[in-house]
């Protein structure tokens, strides 16, 4: 039609052009008829080779851009010679967050006969993906599209004869020649697509020998192959990593899933859900689909119903998709050594455990352990991050829980702590304390044996918490006593000074029910110490004094000296060195006397000490030479904790002299140590103290951000005393600002806070002779 159309418009303009002659409306332009026949002959010619294409496809099954980089010459249209064109690919869901997975298959796609291999995850979103992208690249295979599901993970996956005979139907193939074994039908299969480009998706395949037979052999097709397992024996494969889905990938997904109306309108509820499906595809879409069906919840209150560890994979169930079935199908493949090694070992409390951990677990050899551990990371039940290090996504640790009966949890957890105890790697210690009821006793000797070895504060924190727990359930006061000392004196380092007191104070009242004079000192010290740094000075006096007496009455010097130490340290704060200064200089004495006037914390304490008794007695040199003394020492030993606050004082010596830039370069210093320890007072005070130096340099603003972030620093602690005199502080330096009515509310709180200089109240100076 298109043709003839053409025919009568070129005849009418060479008409006229040869003496024809057009009606009256039209006479006007004649002239324009040489034009037109020269223009509708250039279009005649392109209209004859767009014809011609029309019975040809571009090369290799791709689209033109291909066939430009390719060279390759164009086949004939299946349907031209009597061919099928199968389009067997089902509906795909739209992605979420792939970008990266979809490039990779795209470059892939370029070369000559690819074989993509997307193996991850129980419910990642692989068929998903695979759908997606050969939805998207269809037009590139007009020798038709292929898809068969292999049924892999179940207990009966489907035969590749099967398979092959379906596909050679599809593909037009007599009946008569879709009869065979299974090399007979993969050659006849693979004649068939020789000469054309086919696209084969081969979803859910269970292993490499299912999946080979049912690879075209032509260089013009492609396959994508999804799997729960390395398929790395397959010739040729390509596998594309799949991870998790970042949040806000997964928040995306959630919207479509749920309706974009419920998630706006409770966005934290919404970022709750994401966490707790981990960035699994699977879970997000259960989770979504939940919500979109339940019009009356909000996502906050789906979250809650799903904090519980308990029932979590429970609730991630909506119509025939289950989390849980998902697992138990992959769960079902392994053999019965790795489905043991994947319940105990899997089920490890914390995020990453180690080779060791896992064999304890385990109950099996090391070497028995490693072979499962890596045949369940090439099924993708296990991630390992680093060698012999591994982790399980949340969802799979809590179904692997769930498959260990009540004694195997006791004894996997048993076995842990006792290798723990005996060689075990400290960084699997702390996740592991919190599930120790169960096994108190070993509890007590995994405490006992490594706290002291662990690094982070937080850690220390933790491994006692557990032990004071462990010692109230085998009903040992004097082991929860001490565990409590410890407790008390880790809330202390890590700054948190109000939580210190109740811990001390319970430890105490145990040792004194028991009538334990060692105990009681010891406690009773580490509770003088939680109530001087609450400034309740009186009472912190009275009570070190007393562990003073009883110390020396034991004769136990190296006790004696961590009193005075502490002592001294108090009259300090107070800036009363007449006291301070004899404390810390026999305190030095007795370190001489024992023999241990070498370099150690102990020694560094006395002499940091002993530099700010000078420092507030008007001893300059005494004090920088004492100073000086602490910090090579703390250097020399790599005491950080000890090294901070040889920072601090070197820092408030340059500010008295007036050297404002020395000064904030060692509270800088300061800082970062602090921070990188994770001190959460030592840090606060770096900041008050770079505030105050800032205000000094007449950087205001600077200063004031420095100081309000020490005020945070120190509510979050509950260190009311330092956050009102870090207020006063910056206080006066909106006063040079001239903002009084700021001034005048951070000088209030200060006093609500209960700030003030305050001397030792009401202890009689009989008591202090005694010292």
């Amino acid at each position: 039609m298109t043709s003839a159309l053409f025919s009568v418009l070129l005849a009418v303009a060479v008409n006229v052009a040869t003496g024809g002659t057009l009606p009256d409306p039209f006479a006007g332009v004649s002239w324009l008829a040489w034009p037109t026949v020269g223009l509708l002959g250039v279009v005649g010619v392109a209209l004859a080779v767009w014809q011609q294409r029309l019975t040809a496809v571009p090369p290799q099954g791709t689209a033109p851009e291909v066939a430009q980089l390719t060279g390759t010459a164009p086949e004939p249209h299946p349907a031209a010679a009597g061919l099928a064109a199968p389009a067997e690919l089902p509906a795909a869901r739209p992605l979420f967050g792939r970008e990266r997975e979809v490039a990779e298959i795209g470059r892939l796609l370029q070369q000559e006969a690819p074989v993509i291999l997307l193996a991850a995850a129980p419910g990642s979103g692989k068929t998903s993906l695979a759908l997606r992208v050969a939805q998207d690249v269809r037009s590139r295979f007009p020798g038709g599209q292929l898809f068969a599901a292999l049924l892999g993970a179940s207990a009966e996956p489907v035969a590749a004869e099967a398979v092959l005979a379906r596909f050679l139907g599809a593909l037009g193939v007599p009946e008569d020649e879709r009869r065979g074994g299974t090399a007979a039908l993969a050659a006849r299969f693979r004649s068939a697509v020789a000469d054309r480009a086919v696209l084969v998706v081969l979803d859910d395949a269970r292993d490499a020998a299912q999946v080979m037979p049912l690879l075209p052999g032509g260089t013009r097709c492609a396959t994508i192959v999804t799997s729960r397992r390395q398929l790395a024996s397959v010739p040729g494969g390509r596998p594309v990593a799949i991870g998790a889905l970042d949040d806000d990938a997964a928040l995306a997904l959630l919207a479509e899933t749920a309706g974009d109306e419920r998630i706006d309108s409770d966005p934290e509820g919404a970022k709750a859900l994401v966490a707790v499906g981990g960035g699994l595809p699977l879970a997000v879409r259960i989770i979504g689909g939940r919500l979109r069906a339940r019009a009356q919840w909000t996502p906050s209150a789906l979250a809650e119903r799903l904090k519980d560890d308990r029932r979590r994979l429970d609730e991630l169930r909506q119509g025939d998709l289950a989390v849980r079935v998902t697992f138990q199908a992959a769960y079902a493949e392994l053999s019965e050594v790795d489905r043991m090694v994947f319940r105990r070992a899997g089920s490890h409390p914390g995020q990453v455990f180690g080779l060791g951990a896992a064999s304890a677990r385990a109950g099996l050899d090391r070497g028995v352990v490693a072979e499962s551990l890596e045949r369940l990371v090439d099924a993708f039940l296990v991630e390992s991050p680093s060698p012999e290090r591994y982790h399980l996504h949340d969802l799979l640790r809590l179904f692997a829980e769930e498959n260990l009966d009540p004694a195997e949890t006791r004894e996997t957890l048993r076995r842990l702590l006792l290798w723990l105890t005996e060689a075990g790697e400290l960084e699997d210690i702390p996740a592991v304390l919190h599930e120790g009821a169960q096994c108190p006793r070993e509890v007590l000797a995994l405490v006992d044996a490594k706290a002291g070895r662990l690094a982070d504060p937080f850690d220390r924190l933790a491994a006692w918490q557990a032990a004071a727990e462990a010692a109230r359930t085998t009903g040992e006061d004097m082991r929860r006593a001490r565990a409590l000392r410890w407790v008390s004196h880790s809330w202390t380092f890590v700054g948190e000074v109000q939580r210190a007191l109740p811990a001390a104070e319970e430890g105490l009242a145990l040792a004194e029910a028991a009538g334990d004079t060692w105990e009681i000192a010891q406690t009773g010290r580490r509770y003088g110490e939680a109530l001087r740094d609450l400034h309740r000075f009186a009472e912190s006096e009275t009570a070190l004094l007393r562990v003073l007496d009883l110390f020396v009455t034991l004769g136990e010097v190296d006790e004696e000296v961590e009193v005075r130490t502490a002592l001294g340290t108090l009259y300090n704060v107070l800036r009363e060195p007449e006291l301070s200064l004899p404390m810390l200089e026999r305190a030095h004495e007795l370190i001489r006397e024992s023999g241990r006037n070498g370099d150690s914390g102990e020694r560094g304490w006395v002499l940091l000490g002993l530099g700010l008794g000078h420092k507030f007695a008007g001893h300059r040199a005494d004090a920088e030479v004492f100073i000086e003394e602490a910090f090579g020492l703390a250097t020399r030993i790599g005491d950080d904790y000890l090294l901070g606050y040889c920072y601090q004082e070197r820092g408030w010596l340059a500010d008295d002299d007036g050297r404002f830039d020395d000064a904030e370069h060692e509270f800088d210093e300061m800082l970062r140590i602090f921070r990188g320890l994770r001190i959460g007072s030592g840090a606060a005070s770096a900041l008050v103290a770079l505030g105050v130096v800032g205000g000094r340099l007449g950087a205001h603003e600077r200063a004031l951000d420095r100081l309000g972030e020490g005020i945070s620093a120190y509510r979050r602690l509950g260190d009311a005393y330092r956050e009102g005199e870090a207020r006063v502080q910056r206080a006066r330096i909106l006063d040079r600002l001239g903002r009084r009515v700021e001034a005048v509310e951070d000088r209030a709180q200060a006093d609500t806070l209960g700030y003030q200089r305050t001397g030792v109240a009401g202890v009689h100076r009989g008591d202090r002779r005694s010292a």
